[in-house]
């Protein structure tokens, strides 16, 4: 699909409005009976869909723990009438319901053989594709929400418009439903014309991340061991279906993104130059080598020192200072995610040799207007050969679901029904591609595989997993959804000591001073209500049938009712 991918925004512009839009015969040259009567406008409809899903957004890690900032989720200032709305912010205020009509639109008359008279079996297979998008986008609010108000069908001004928030547990049941149905009718694959499509195996996928979702605390609050049971089994037959279809790990993690819809890939946000673009290239890269964007996605102190040794073990920056070594032993023997992720001091990236030192003589270092917040960059992802005034225009691919997430969200839902063996076998694999050494000669590490111990107990290995989930999925934009399902966001992400920058200052005989710089020396502020975030006031002045979320001013809608 990456080649054919347009944007029809001129499609789009005829069945956006509330209004009806029968009378108009002409809107940029196409009239709407067209559209469904011609097969490549009914799919060019379809198409312009795709853009609706969430995609690259640097913001969402910055929120976390993987870097620094936050924005309104750590500074304490979300309220009804602050709640950040900019698309590709970590918005607190998403409510796509412009484009859940547009997929109403589709549905209604793509499912109307009267007036969608094309290919039959095209016909319902676009179809599926529009469901697809509507249960993520519903998805991506009750992440945020818990219950909304569920749309199906597309509204006119003579509807009652005034449309109340369904339960938590009825928007779940409607998204699991409607995967369901999308995993039993969309194809396994596509001519290579047409990759990027949502497959059988994206919808299983996808499908298999909300019920881990409806299993974790946040969605489980009883802890009812039958959704994780649930997630066991579903994550676990779709792991299979994967495999059989030739997924698997890719062999190379550093081209992850950058060898496109590899083996390991299951479900990608396509972009090509210059049909769709991206400027997260621009805001990741230091400033030297980037244009107008910049600050993006840097990795604190904590996040190296949480990357595994070549042979499994931890080597933290306390490690470091207490055995006096040159700086540079503290970025020696990690293991390949590391290399692939992390910009450092000494390294060469764009063909330079990284001088992050607070006292260097660049634009790009720590403590400069512009540089480093952190003493490091993120290199994920990054297309170095792009150049500066390119890089504002990438065409690389995000990756929404590859085979590692599936494997991880197996091992977590294994390790809650008690399947612990199953779990490690899952870690063992991922940390196998890392490049981490099955046995090691380190006498610390006897009887370890891969740096983990075997005999691990449930606690145990719930924390394995999840700190493999961390690494393995650094600045994917997952770890923000991680800590809310599991509840752990208002621990880690309040008060100060949490984020450190690295401080280096290079000295006449080419040593360094260095020391820890606390990011959070204004204190972050997150409290238990951040877990489902309020209502917009001014949504609420259009609609006075939404309720407030409780736990916001006299909010009455509780998302965990019925949970």
């Amino acid at each position: 699909m990456k080649k054919i991918f347009i944007t029809c925004a001129a499609i789009l512009a005829l069945f956006s409005s509330c209004t009806s839009v029968l009378d108009k015969e002409d809107l940029s040259s196409i009239s709407e009976d067209k559209v469904w009567v011609d097969k490549t406008l009914t799919t060019a409809f379809l198409n312009a869909l795709y853009v609706s899903i969430p995609s690259w957004d640097t913001a969402v890690a910055d929120a976390t723990d993987e870097a620094t900032d936050g924005g309104n989720w750590t500074q304490g200032t979300t309220t009804p009438d602050n709640m950040s709305d900019t698309k590709d912010s970590a918005p607190t205020w998403y409510w796509p319901y412009s484009d859940i009509r547009n997929c109403n639109i589709f549905i209604q008359n793509a499912q109307n053989p009267e007036v969608c008279t094309i290919d039959r079996e095209l016909a319902d297979r676009l179809t599926y594709e529009a469901r697809f998008i509507r249960a993520y986008l519903y998805f991506e609010m009750v992440k945020r929400y818990g219950g909304v108000p569920l749309i199906t069908i597309p509204q006119e001004m003579t509807d009652d418009l005034y449309v109340k928030r369904n339960s938590t547990k009825e928007c779940f049941d409607f998204i699991i439903d409607e995967l369901k149905a999308c995993a039993e009718g969309l194809p396994d694959s596509y001519s290579a014309e047409d990759l990027g499509r949502v497959t059988k195996g994206a919808a299983k996928a996808f499908l298999g991340r909300v019920f881990l979702f409806r299993a974790s605390p946040q969605f489980n609050p009883n802890n009812n061991n039958e959704h994780w049971q649930t997630a066991y089994n579903y994550n676990k037959e779709t792991l299979n279906y994967l495999i059989g279809q030739g997924h698997a790990l890719y062999d190379d993690y550093g081209k992850l993104f950058l060898d496109e819809m590899n083996k390991e890939v299951i479900f990608a946000i396509r972009y090509e130059n210059p049909t769709r673009t991206q400027k997260r290239d621009a805001t990741v890269r230091p400033i030297t080598f980037s244009m107008n964007n910049t600050g993006g996605n840097h990795p604190t102190q904590e996040v190296i020192d949480r990357f595994p040794t070549i042979d499994g073990g931890t080597y933290t920056y306390a490690d470091w200072e207490k055995e006096g070594k040159d700086i540079f032993a503290l970025w020696e023997n990690r293991d390949k995610r590391f290399y692939a992720t992390i910009v450092y001091q000494g390294v060469t990236y764009f063909n330079t040799v990284m001088e992050l030192n607070e006292n260097a003589q660049n634009d790009y270092a720590y403590g400069k207007n512009v540089g480093s917040k952190t003493g490091y960059y993120s290199r994920k992802a990054i297309d170095e050969s792009l150049s500066v005034t390119d890089c504002q225009k990438s065409g690389t691919d995000y990756i929404d679901i590859r085979l590692a997430e599936v494997m991880l969200n197996y091992a977590e839902a294994a390790v809650e029904v008690g399947k612990t063996n199953e779990a490690f076998d899952m870690l063992k694999q991922i940390r196998k591609r890392a490049g981490i050494n099955e046995t090691s000669s380190n006498p610390e590490m006897k009887g370890k595989v891969y740096g983990l111990n075997p005999n691990m107990n449930q606690t145990e290995m719930r924390e394995a997993v999840r700190e493999e989930r961390f690494i393995e999925l650094l600045f994917e934009q997952k770890r923000l959804w991680d800590m809310r399902r599991w509840m752990i966001y208002d621990n880690l992400m309040n008060g100060q000591g949490k984020r450190h920058a690295l401080v280096m200052n290079k000295q006449a005989d080419n040593t360094y001073t260095t020391y820890l710089f606390d990011r959070d020396n204004t204190p972050m502020i997150t409290n238990q209500n951040i877990y489902f975030l309020p209502m917009k006031r001014s949504e609420m002045s259009n609609n006075p049938n939404l309720e407030q979320t409780k736990g916001w001013e006299n909010g009455t809608f509780d998302p965990q009712a019925g949970l």
